[in-house]
């Protein structure tokens, strides 16, 4: 069998968002697998090799995993909050008996009005991104008082 070889040229930039980018397709990727019961792939080899020519030490490295997590996680805060946004929004206008006998092209504008309106409102309900800060912000604390034995 015959391997194909090409050669690409990166700024040291170019390789960090390179990386960034292997990252954070591998650490979907395990946990979509972690929520079906399955195991973590194996790390990929152009993950690796691009993490070898990088040459950061393990403290860069964990910075920019953290990173990543934080930023993943954050997407998917924006994400479900506006999932939640629009699902109050209809389920506010469904509530009203009048919406019974409105057209579908209605109901669509009046959702996206009451989603717009109230969107703070909507959030405010599962407003977990700043209880979720506490909470670990109040754990770290709590492991830094832990007596050591």
């Amino acid at each position: 069998m015959m391997l194909e070889f090409c050669t690409l040229q990166f700024t040291r930039e170019e390789l960090k968002e390179l990386r960034l980018a292997l990252l954070q397709r591998a650490m979907v990727e395990d946990e979509l697998r972690h929520e079906k019961g399955q195991e973590k792939a194996d790390r990929h080899p152009l993950l690796d090799k691009v993490e070898a020519l990088l040459a950061d030490d393990q403290e860069k490295l964990k910075a920019v995993d953290q990173e990543i997590e934080d930023g993943l996680w954050e997407f998917s805060w924006y994400a479900y909050t506006d999932e939640w946004a629009w699902y109050r929004a209809a389920q506010e206008l469904e509530s009203d008996p009048e919406t019974a006998k409105l057209a579908e092209t209605e109901k669509k504008i009046r959702i996206e009005k009451l989603y717009k309106d109230n969107f703070d409102r909507y959030v405010a309900e599962v407003d977990m991104h700043e209880a979720s800060m506490k909470e670990r912000g109040a754990a770290k604390k709590q492991d830094h008082k832990k007596p050591s034995r």
